[in-house]
């Protein structure tokens, strides 16, 4: 850490991350943030100050340095994901976005100062360094792990707006469009084609919420054909995920990935009312139905009741914002489209949810030192039965609203 912050910071600043013919005076590190572990990354936060007495506030993003989970969660694709996002990707929308007439809304982000991904031996100064926005107001939602209907709302209206950057941008200029986003890598399948999760981990992960909701409600659902259906899914996991994710337009969007509470930060009006959002952590994205994204907050970061009783009212707001975030003329999924994609699409973020929500249930998530079996167990007991009921919520919502038209192969 220290070498990092004696060699690369002053190369860094010299290289105009800050500004041209700036040089670097000094690096503060903030004590209440230092070495934060985060799922993906550890984090420091801290403070440049450059030769003409200007100070940045950063954040600064650091490789694990445990090689197992490097490999495993393709921590080097992830960096490179996040540098190509924020130096060609952003960008590229952000241009076609301004050369647009009658375009008002436009998506928040930190500023990015400066990416590296070498890679192997030099993994340990591959760094990518970030405004930190907390000083603009920006912060984590304090209510964990669910919101509330506005955050939830604000959050979907975030959300269009980033996806009506990719819809302008395919109207714009297609071919640099889909020239762009092949240099997105997938984090979710290795190299043979196997889902992150091994094992039939989505079947196990699917049955929990299943045999709960049966046990439950019995005789509602185990006749129910949508059901039949969510188990045969399931039960071909790694083949149902990989059709979710393929392409299908006119629909398909750069998606953020990982859009979920602890990746976006909400900035607050003076009675506590969220107002904007800012979204971050691009180490994830692809490009695919704008439902990947949207099924993923929805059910890591939604109660069954908010969904139950909100749903139409947040996909409405998101089409209509969606709408209102592009030029006349290009075109944008309406509602009935926006409920086609979620039949084919949702499964995506019920995957996800499957093993994230019982992590944001349980306080004592170490699993060092298990084999991949071992961690799916673990898993499956993560969250008690509170876990096992809202992964069961999770299961009946998918079923009651028939989002089981995962296309076959």
């Amino acid at each position: 850490m220290d070498s990092l912050l004696r060699e690369e910071l002053p190369t860094i600043v010299s290289n105009g991350a800050f500004g041209q013919n700036l040089k670097y005076l000094s690096f503060d590190l903030d004590k209440d943030h230092v070495g934060q572990d985060q799922y993906m990354s550890t984090v420091l936060f801290g403070t440049f100050t450059t030769s003409d007495e200007s100070q940045h506030r950063v954040v600064i993003k650091l490789k694990l340095r445990d090689e197992k989970k490097r490999i495993q969660f393709k921590i080097d694709f992830q960096f490179h994901n996040e540098i190509t996002m924020y130096e060609r990707i952003i960008p590229f929308l952000f241009e076609c976005h301004r050369s647009m007439a009658g375009v008002r809304n436009w998506p928040t982000f930190a500023r990015f100062f400066y990416g590296r991904n070498k890679c192997g031996e030099f993994f340990e100064r591959d760094l990518i360094v970030l405004e930190n926005v907390n000083p603009l107001g920006f912060r984590l939602s304090e209510d964990r792990p669910f919101l509330d209907y506005d955050h939830v709302l604000i959050a979907f209206r975030a959300l269009a707006k980033f996806h009506g950057f990719s819809y302008t941008a395919k109207h714009k200029d297609p071919d640099r469009f889909q020239e762009i986003i092949m240099d997105i890598r997938d984090t979710q399948f290795d190299a043979d084609g196997q889902w992150l999760f091994k094992n039939n981990a989505l079947s196990r992960f699917g049955k929990r919420g299943v045999d709960q909701l049966l046990k439950r409600s019995g005789d509602l659902y185990r006749e129910n054909k949508h059901m039949r259906r969510f188990n045969e899914i399931i039960g071909d996991g790694n083949n149902s995920l990989r059709r979710v994710l393929v392409p299908q337009e006119p629909f398909s969007v750069v998606c953020h990935g990982d859009f979920n509470r602890n990746n976006v930060l909400f900035r607050y009006d003076e009675v506590g009312l969220p107002v904007d959002v800012l979204l971050f952590d691009f180490g994830t994205p692809r490009y695919g139905s704008p439902v990947l994204d949207l099924s993923f907050f929805l059910y890591m970061n939604t109660t069954q009741n908010l969904r139950e009783s909100r749903l139409d009212d947040l996909l409405n707001a998101y089409c209509l914002t969606l709408a209102e975030s592009v030029p006349s003329g290009v075109r944008v999924p309406n509602r009935a489209e926006l409920d086609s994609e979620m039949s084919k699409c949702a499964l995506l973020g019920l995957a996800h949810a499957l093993f994230f929500l019982p992590h944001q249930l349980e306080s004592d998530t170490h699993h060092e030192g298990m084999d991949e079996e071992e961690i799916i167990e673990w898993i499956l007991q993560l969250g008690g039965d509170t876990a096992t009921n809202r992964v069961a919520d999770l299961v009946q919502h998918i079923v009651d609203m028939e989002y089981t038209n995962v296309l076959s192969s």
